[in-house]
């Protein structure tokens, strides 16, 4: 129990001040606008791609039947685009959850993520000053490098035995 809310108390402190710190909320709504200006890139695509597929349509005579085609292949597209990105995505996800899981699923990954959180918000500003990155992404891009060392080096323990 104690080791629980050791975690559940660095993790609420950690956030409550995460809060207050205006760069990391700043960064946050960037990242997350960011994020959903390609989403809204990426569907407008997709619907692009879906009515240049969907002008066959335009050489059946009939409009009636012309209509029913160009939404049908619309249709078609687009949900085949956005099924298969949204497959794609969960795959990642769920690949992802799995290494965290084989690899490094214990205290020390706690202690890594509440640290670099921790050093990323009350280092903001000075991390800002020194180099214009996202610390959200910053913080994300250092959970990846830290997953591929903890990745690296269980398999380099595993073969060396």
């Amino acid at each position: 129990m104690g080791p629980f809310l050791l975690a559940w108390y660095s993790l609420t402190t950690t956030l409550f001040q995460a809060v207050q710190s205006d760069v990391l909320l700043s960064d946050c709504k960037s990242f997350f606008h960011d994020a959903a200006s390609f989403i809204q890139t990426f569907i407008g695509w997709t619907i692009d791609a879906g009515q240049s597929v969907a002008q066959i349509s335009t050489k059946i005579p009939n409009a009636f039947i012309a209509g029913i085609i160009y939404w049908l292949l619309l249709i078609l597209v687009v949900g085949i685009y956005v099924a298969g990105t949204g497959i794609l995505a969960i795959l990642i996800e769920i690949k992802i959850i799995e290494l965290y899981k084989k690899n490094c699923w214990d205290v020390i990954t706690l202690l890594m993520i509440l640290t670099s959180a921790v050093v990323i918000i009350y280092f903001g500003e000075s991390i800002k000053k020194v180099m214009p990155i996202n610390l959200l992404f910053l913080l994300l891009f250092i959970q990846g490098i830290y997953l591929g060392i903890r990745c690296y080096l269980n398999t380099l323990y595993w073969t060396n035995r």
